[in-house]
């Protein structure tokens, strides 16, 4: 096993102090080699955690990061030049959850509906497992014709501002990742936009409904394409169940 070498400055939002890891090394890791998920907040994996650990194995690399935790580092070759997760490889499709990433990948069930997401300065973007359900670890912004997105940074990390940003006339285009708006221009429409979206408690922080489907519409001019039917693990009721009357 090779060293991994980086320097990564974070600051962590439930201490108030900035964590410094510097020279930091570790391994990347085959299946047989796999460890526990370990943070401060949360303790092994589950066995739907090894799972996730089996299937995305052949698709990239698994890294130790200190203070963090195991953290998949997707191949580049597998996932091409300029990957950003729930921009490459898919579309914005609505849901009775909220809006979910219907992902082109085979693989793209785990990481895009489980775990976090988060830059790092020398590896680029990697996913940190969980095994709590979301339509999409994202909050949104919405305004003046334009939609855009972040991934929710793992539980206690703050990681800097990611946003992404489409035309609102292209948001629910099939590979919505060929559409994205300069990196240029993401202060300026950070500022002609506003945050949207229900939050809803998670476990660990929350997750966002995103834009009403209704209004997206409304907006494009297009019909909204709807996810494939979808039980999540968490158990929490639709939508259409949440908003019903309660029988007397």
């Amino acid at each position: 096993m090779g060293p991994w070498h980086t320097r990564v400055r974070w600051l962590r939002t439930g201490g108030v102090t900035v964590i410094a890891i510097l020279a930091a090394s570790g391994c990347v890791m085959g299946p047989e080699d796999f460890g526990p998920q370990v943070t401060s907040k949360t303790g092994s994996l589950t066995q739907p955690m090894s799972q996730f650990r089996e299937e995305l194995a052949p698709y990239g690399d698994w890294v130790n990061l200190p203070d963090v935790g195991w953290v998949w580092r997707p191949d580049p070759n597998e996932v091409g030049a300029g990957f950003a997760p729930y921009s490459t490889g898919g579309r914005w499709v609505s849901s009775d959850w909220g809006w979910t990433f219907e992902s082109d990948w085979e693989w793209g069930h785990a990481p895009f509906h489980y775990g976090r997401w988060f830059n790092t300065p020398s590896m680029g973007w990697v996913w940190w497992p969980d095994n709590e359900w979301a339509p999409a670890w994202v909050d949104w912004r919405w305004g003046n014709g334009f939609v855009g997105w972040q991934p929710l940074a793992p539980p206690g990390i703050n990681t800097g501002l990611s946003w992404t940003f489409v035309s609102a006339n292209n948001f629910v285009q099939p590979d919505v990742g060929s559409h994205l708006l300069p990196e240029s221009r993401v202060q300026e429409l950070m500022r002609q936009t506003q945050p949207v979206g229900e939050h809803v408690v998670a476990r660990e922080g929350h997750w966002n409904r995103g834009p009403e489907p209704a209004e997206v519409a409304r907006a494009t001019g297009q019909e909204v394409p709807r996810s494939k039917p979808m039980t999540p693990p968490t158990g929490q009721p639709t939508r259409a169940e949440a908003s019903a009357p309660v029988s007397q």
